[in-house]
């Protein structure tokens, strides 16, 4: 590409750039606080209490019509697998990561000489369903990472062998921000007869990458964090043809074919279905599809392109300052984590940054910045002039 063909591309982008400072305005919270903590939770932004009040107003006025139907709920499945790419009927609305992980891990149907291999970077979530089933006789294998603090598909050989059933990762690691290369892991499991299972909460409403696409047979995110959900609404993909080869650890109404409760031999449903009880959290996939509609309005190119820009600086002024980023270089291997050593009591600094309402997080001994595309650099750089860096 020509320089002057790079100009207008850039020009190009520039015109076609959301106005973040206006979409920052749809954050409350962001006026009084510099809010780095998207790892945790999410700022809600105001259409999150537009939905809540729609929600309400259908109750108060026509009895919960529509709020109590089950209309919305798949059309809410619909939206969500549209915006984060994947087939609706591989979508299961489920209430958050560590039950997706639950579902997959108790539906298998283990033998006492099967193992799960997961890295030393997974979340407690990804982590203890696993654990659990070391009383079953299953060996959960843990991968440590890499000195450069990633975790390469060569670091899971040695520990994957025959009797792997499942190897467990994060798309990104709630720590250090790692991020993992799902298609190679998934090429490299499928190689050696191990399905791969993915934690995506810390990943799904930044990255743009489509779920399908990335070759995992599981893809688990709760709602509550990059997606602007709340707690309780979360999502589970599963590739289609694995999904009758799991046994649902529950089943009642929605998990069958037919509601008829006198049918001689209930089927249990071929698509994500099959993993939904009772009730659903009516107002909670209510917001979720407001949720990834205002995400979509938005685009994931354009909020990916908007956090590597913001970490990128967090990275320029950490090093302006002498500080150690812990979290991988390269975009390819990192997302809206950022973990820092300040060199100082890392939990202690957490909490006197709190007081200051510039909130980030304490994670593994270290400080963890997070980011979304509300985030500008003011907010990066009063994180740093409190900090004292």
């Amino acid at each position: 590409m020509t320089q002057a063909a790079k100009d207008v591309a850039t020009e190009t982008q520039r015109i076609n750039e959301p106005d973040w400072a206006a979409l920052r305005r749809e954050f409350p919270t962001t006026e009084t606080h510099a809010y780095l903590a998207l790892a945790n939770k999410a700022l809600l932004p105001r259409r999150v209490e537009t939905a809540m009040q729609e929600w309400l107003g259908d109750i108060f006025e026509n009895a919960g019509e529509t709020a109590f139907s089950m209309a919305p709920i798949e059309e809410t499945r619909e939206t969500v697998a549209r915006v984060f790419g994947a087939p609706a009927d591989c979508l299961s609305l489920i209430k958050n990561t560590s039950e997706g992980v639950n579902i997959v891990a108790n539906g298998i149907g283990f033998a006492p000489s099967d193992n799960v291999v997961i890295s030393e970077f997974e979340h407690e979530n990804n982590t203890f369903p696993w654990r659990y089933l070391e009383r079953r006789g299953v060996e959960v294998r843990m991968v440590p990472p890499a000195a450069d603090g990633t975790v390469p598909v060569s670091a899971y050989e040695p520990h994957v062998d025959e009797n792997t059933r499942v190897v467990a990762a994060a798309w990104v690691s709630y720590g250090n921000g790692f991020r993992q290369d799902l298609p190679a892991l998934a090429e490299f499991c499928h190689g050696r007869g191990a399905l791969l299972v993915v934690d995506g909460i810390q990943a799904v409403g930044i990255l743009a990458d489509p779920i399908a696409s990335l070759g995992a047979d599981v893809v688990i995110a709760g709602g509550h964090k990059a997606q602007f959900g709340l707690a309780g609404a979360g999502f589970m993909y599963m590739r289609k043809a694995l999904i009758k080869e799991i046994s649902p650890p529950y089943a009642a109404k929605f998990s069958f074919t037919s509601n008829d409760r006198f049918q001689d031999d209930p089927v249990l449903a071929a698509d994500g279905h099959r993993f939904e009880y009772g009730n659903p959290n009516f107002l909670g996939v209510w917001v979720q599809r407001r949720s990834a509609e205002f995400v979509e309005s938005i685009g994931l190119e354009n909020i990916e392109a908007r956090v590597r820009h913001l970490t990128d600086y967090v990275m320029e002024q950490a090093d302006a300052r002498g500080i150690t980023v812990r979290t991988p270089r390269a975009w390819k291997h990192r997302a809206g984590i950022v973990s820092l050593d300040l060199g100082v009591d890392h939990e202690a600094l957490v909490a006197r940054l709190q007081e200051k309402k510039v909130v980030t997080s304490y994670k593994d001994g270290y400080l963890r910045l997070s980011l979304h595309f509300y985030n500008n650099e003011a907010d990066i750089d009063r994180f740093f002039d409190v900090a004292g860096g």
